[in-house]
Parts: structure tokens; C-alpha cells; sequence
């Protein structure tokens, strides 16, 4: 399911971002495609290697078990479904908010604000070591609160679908966007993310929904800078550094 998610998302916003792309790229699309396909890579198998296997497959383990906190105190199925999906998104947030708090965790996560570019493949570009921190992070979780197998499925798919979506240089219409924005994270809200300004990069944590950043004071409708204007990525780091493997790879060490 997650890999028909994954490509079918893909495959669709690229198409769209290519013929009727939100703004033009100044970067090279090649080069920077190469480089986030080699992370996506590294990344898949890093995350095979030391954890045997995915979020999902943990959980079916746990649910066996009936291990979690949610097995003791949600007996209702939906129940179980719904705080089991809202939390893991919850924890995607908050650890997305520790990234950008904690100088060492910062050196690693920059990598992904790094490309001077947005387009659906900056969703694939993380370092190794923030991938397999969020895994571990969602494992964490799972063994916590022991939400159902079909939500961690559930949430995995639709964490697939945005990550691709909120990067993807196109344009939602206005209508739609205003439909959407109260209940999901689009390419409007998450480009301010990746805004060279700290006072914009430092808001919409979100992966799905825009809820935790609007609880937790960290929402911005708008950036500083009207977005078809806006620079992304990060001061400082040239196209050759941001569109290298080897760059990409040693830059929390540098």
C-alpha cells in the first residue's frame, strides 16, 4: 500500500510541477534529483539494516502481545485507531521541533533545508541519521501506546503522501487551498518552512496536520516574504555543496 501511495504521489504532483509548476527553478533539476534519489536510498536500507523491519510490522508484534498503553486503557477499536494515528503525527511534529532546537540534532536535520530548491523530491532529502532517529522515534511510540497496526499503516501512507505533497512546487487553487489549510498541511504552509528567514523556518512543524502548530504557537499563515519571491534553503551553502552526495552525506560534520 505504501509503495502505491508513495508512487502514485510522486508520479502525479511531478507531472504537475513540471507543466504547471507554482515557480520556476533556478537550481538544476538533475543533479538535485540525483542527489535526494541517492539519500531516499541510503536511507531505505539504513532503516532495514538496524531495525528489521518497518513501523508496521513492529506494531503487528506489539498489538500480538497486547502490549501499550492503549490496550489497557481504549477498549473501543476506533478509539484505539484514532489516538494511535493522531500520535504519531504528534511525535512527528515535536521531534520535528527538536531538530531545529538542539544544535546537534540541527546539524543533521539542516541537510534537508539545505537544497536550494523545493520541488517533491526535498521530501526525500534527509540525512541518514535524522531517518533513522525518526524511526526510532516511532517505534518508541508504538511499544509506548500500542496503536493499531491498520493506524500505524494508516499514518505511514498519508506521512508518505505529504512529505511529497507540502514539497511540491505547484499551485493549489486558492479555493481549495482555503478548504484544505484547517485540516491539512499544503505546499503553501510548508514552503514558509523552508524560507532562508529564521523567523519563517522556525514555523509549521507539521507533517499532516496544521493543528499541533496552531495549539503549540509555532502556526504562520504567511511568510515574511510573498512566496513566489521567497529563497528557500539556507544561507551560506553553494549549489555545488547543496546538490553533492558526498556534501549532503558529511555536512553535520563539517
Amino acid at each position: 500500500m505504501e509503495s502505491y501511495v508513495f508512487l502514485g504521489a510522486l508520479l502525479s504532483f511531478a507531472l504537475i510541477e513540471t507543466f504547471r509548476p507554482f515557480r520556476a527553478q533556478e537550481i538544476s533539476a538533475p543533479r538535485r534529483w540525483f542527489n535526494h534519489a541517492v539519500l531516499l536510498a541510503i536511507n531505505t536500507v539504513a532503516n532495514i539494516v538496524l531495525f528489521r523491519g518497518g513501523a508496521v510490522v513492529f506494531a503487528i508484534f506489539i498489538s500480538d502481545k497486547a502490549y501499550g498503553l492503549l490496550h489497557r486503557f481504549a477498549p473501543f477499536y476506533a478509539l484505539r485507531f484514532a489516538v494511535g494515528f493522531l500520535a504519531i503525527d504528534l511525535v512527528h511534529y515535536a521531534s520535528h521541533r527538536l531538530y531545529h532546537r538542539i544544535p546537534l540534532l540541527w546539524r543533521i536535520h539542516s541537510v534537508h533545508h539545505t537544497d536550494p530548491g523545493f520541488d517533491v523530491t526535498t521530501g526525500f532529502r534527509f540525512h541518514p541519521f535524522e531517518s533513522l532517529l525518526t524511526q526510532g522515534a516511532d517505534f518508541a511510540l508504538i511499544a509506548l501506546l500500542g496503536p493499531p497496526p491498520l493506524a500505524v499503516l494508516a499514518a505511514e501512507a498519508v506521512t508518505l503522501f505529504q512529505d511529497i505533497f507540502e514539497h511540491a512546487n505547484v499551485e493549489v487553487p486558492r479555493a481549495l487551498d482555503r478548504m484544505l489549510t484547517p485540516f491539512l498541511i499544503g505546499p503553501s504552509l510548508h514552503r514558509v518552512h523552508h524560507s532562508v528567514a529564521a523567523a519563517d523556518y522556525n514555523r509549521n512543524f507539521g507533517t499532516i496536520f496544521p493543528w499541533w502548530d496552531r495549539l503549540f504557537g509555532t502556526y504562520a499563515a504567511r511568510s515574511s516574504v510573498e512566496l513566489r519571491r521567497m529563497d528557500t534553503g539556507l544561507s551560506g551553502y553553494s549549489e555545488d555543496r547543496s546538490t553533492s552526495v558526498v556534501h549532503t552525506l558529511r555536512a553535520p560534520f563539517d
